[in-house]
């Protein structure tokens, strides 16, 4: 009788915790409804172009990357996004994505890029996208510097 009482237990403290850390669609849905009201959709390429123009030396394929990458993680429409946007104020990361999203962007960045981002990774440092790009990009640059050098 006490193991089928703990099985219950830990299957409702399962459930609990799993809503805890999943995503919060109405807050998703809201957040997209406000960019749609106030803002056009940007293709790829015009979105790149915005950022660069904002931070002239980032990367073409690091912009994209995360672009592609923060679009899958939160179920917003990224094409709605500009440099300004606070990852938390604006966007409501922390509520539109899995719990885990800072570590599936690590483990992203290594399968993609090669490099190794997770112990120096902060996202609670990251307030605006333009801080995530520049972030990556010194990242990406420090270690395409550290292979070059003999």
């Amino acid at each position: 009788m006490w193991r089928q009482w703990q099985k219950a237990n830990n299957y409702i403290r399962s459930v609990q915790a799993f809503q805890d850390m999943s995503p919060d669609l109405a807050v998703r849905h809201q957040v997209n409804q406000s960019l749609h009201r106030h803002r056009r959709p940007l293709s790829p390429e015009a979105w790149c172009e915005e950022f660069q123009r904002e931070i002239p030396s980032s990367q073409r394929q690091t912009l994209l990357f995360i672009y592609h990458c923060l679009e899958t993680y939160s179920g917003i429409e990224f094409n709605r996004v500009r440099p300004h946007d606070h990852l938390v104020d604006d966007l409501q990361f922390p509520l539109v994505c899995w719990f885990d999203w800072s570590t599936r962007f690590c483990d992203d960045v290594a399968a993609h890029f090669q490099t190794d981002i997770g112990s120096c990774f902060d996202e609670t440092r990251i307030h605006t996208i333009i801080d995530l790009v520049t972030f990556l990009d010194a990242c990406l640059n420090s270690n395409s510097e550290t292979q070059e050098t003999p």
